[in-house]
């Protein structure tokens, strides 16, 4: 019997560093699942963590007729082992606590999105808390504007970027009475673009 092309073939020899550089901890989830995604759907396997791939039949017929190990399912086992192997060769020691155990890439997947993609939330409201009541004070003018960028910068790595009009309300806002006449000028016709102090 000629030997076909298998269903489910596998790339063992793919380098992950150069699509995942980073490993996934409580504060990076959405950044980490965005490389992770690319990386599974460039090698078109992203049925694997949907749960969307069809299991084969266990056995098939040969020419013969006779009952025999369908090549598509150990090739299936094969694959989902090795994109299991990816997701968790890109996460913290921490986050492989959370799937030890777990057999499929799909349940590894979820169990994952489920422990920190809640974190992720948690960590954009303290980021967005933090731009809101952030106060100049008695720091100098570029350090104050230096960490309010730095603050919306790490908004954007997770993927929650600040429209520019909050922007420039909280950065006026927070720069206190002795820019009271800047900031009013400012919040008039035309609004200061926050990238510009980048």
């Amino acid at each position: 019997m000629a030997a076909t092309p298998l269903k489910y073939p596998y790339s063992s020899n793919l380098n992950i560093a150069n699509f995942v550089s980073l490993k996934l901890k409580s504060t990076n989830y959405l950044l980490w699942e965005t490389q992770v995604l690319s990386l599974i759907e460039s090698q078109d396997l992203l049925g694997f963590i949907t749960g969307k791939t069809t299991q084969p039949e266990p056995e098939i017929n040969d020419d013969n007729g006779e009952k025999i190990l369908n090549p598509d399912l150990l090739a299936l086992v094969r694959t989902d082992r090795l994109v299991k192997a990816w997701i968790t060769a890109t996460i913290s020691e921490e986050a492989l606590g959370t799937v030890v155990g777990i057999t499929t890439s799909n349940d590894v997947w979820n169990a994952l999105a489920n422990a920190y993609s809640q974190n992720s939330q948690a960590r954009e409201f303290e980021l967005l808390f933090k731009l809101q009541e952030k106060k100049k004070d008695s720091t100098p003018l570029y350090v104050y504007l230096t960490e309010f960028k730095s603050t919306c910068d790490q908004l954007n790595a997770i993927e929650k970027p600040v429209p520019d009009p909050n922007k420039v309300f909280w950065l006026l806002s927070g720069l206190g009475p002795r820019y009271e006449s800047f900031s009013t000028a400012m919040l008039k016709p035309r609004a200061l673009n926050i990238k510009s102090h980048g």
